[in-house]
């Protein structure tokens, strides 16, 4: 089965959510930077590459380390927004699947929440090695599967019990990457030791009254599926979820615990 479908809708959605992901998406995926940084073992001088970059938060993390930064993501959007925060650094469009770098060219490798939304995450691993020095360390994160995730356990029951899924084109698992041992296995292929999983207690926040509104902006896999969907079924998709996520109401918005896990690997 092809996923083209699927990765051209992604790349489009992410595009046009360039500008949104500061006030939605960054808000959980931020969290997850400082430790990544720190698995990665990176001192001032070394070169690094920020895979999927988005808006470049990454990039501009190690940069204020004094790292010498490169960054690179599929949607255009996402490079002008990184280009954008951060002008003095460097960012191009370019697939994580067939980087456009020599061998060896890195220290270290980054890719904060990049790699589910591949078709191929080996070859994306594979790809990171390639470009790694020996010793080089590469490091990327991932949700944590529904059932380890209270925002996603409740979204995914809602979405299942709710929605027709077979009107959203093929898409592949989400959350293969939330297993452990096969991401070890995985890791271990593309030529990776000294596999490390660390569990992160992040949390989404959302600001406003209306978390369905909030959701639908923060990322593009579930709005594809919810757009998929008659608008009846649409409302009581908002309508589920809203209820569902009442519970976490603060008086700021919404916090939804939403662990993640955090992969680092050292080339052989």
């Amino acid at each position: 089965m092809t996923f083209d479908a699927f990765i051209s809708a992604e790349r489009n959605g992410w595009h046009s959510r360039a500008e949104i992901y500061a006030t939605h998406t960054a808000y959980a995926t931020l969290q997850i930077v400082p430790a990544m940084l720190d698995a990665l073992g990176l001192r001032p001088g070394m070169r690094m590459l920020d895979v999927a970059c988005g808006p470049g938060y990454v990039a501009g993390a190690a940069a204020a380390l004094e790292m010498d930064v490169q960054g690179i993501d599929y949607a255009t959007g996402m490079i002008a927004a990184a280009q954008k925060r951060f002008p003095d650094l460097s960012f191009k469009v370019g697939d994580a699947e067939a980087l456009p770098f020599a061998d060896a060219d890195f220290d270290a490798v980054a890719c904060n929440m990049g790699l589910f939304h591949m078709a191929d995450p080996l070859q994306a691993m594979r790809e990171a090695g390639r470009v790694l020095r020996n010793g080089g360390r590469f490091s990327f994160s991932q949700w944590a599967a529904p059932g380890e995730s209270t925002l996603y356990g409740l979204l995914f029951a809602a979405l299942k019990e709710t929605a027709d899924l077979s009107r959203a084109d093929p898409a592949p698992d989400a959350y293969v990457l939330s297993d452990v041992k096969v991401v070890q296995d995985m890791l271990s292929k593309a030529g990776f030791t000294d596999i490390k999983t660390t569990r992160l207690e992040t949390v989404l926040i959302a600001h406003g009254a209306d978390f369905f509104d909030f959701f639908m902006k923060f990322g593009v896999r579930v709005p594809l599926i919810v757009g998929a969907q008659n608008p009846d079924v649409q409302q009581r998709l908002r309508d589920r979820i809203n209820a569902d996520m009442a519970p976490f109401a603060t008086n700021k918005g919404f916090e939804v615990p939403m662990p993640s896990l955090l992969y680092t690997g050292t080339k052989k």
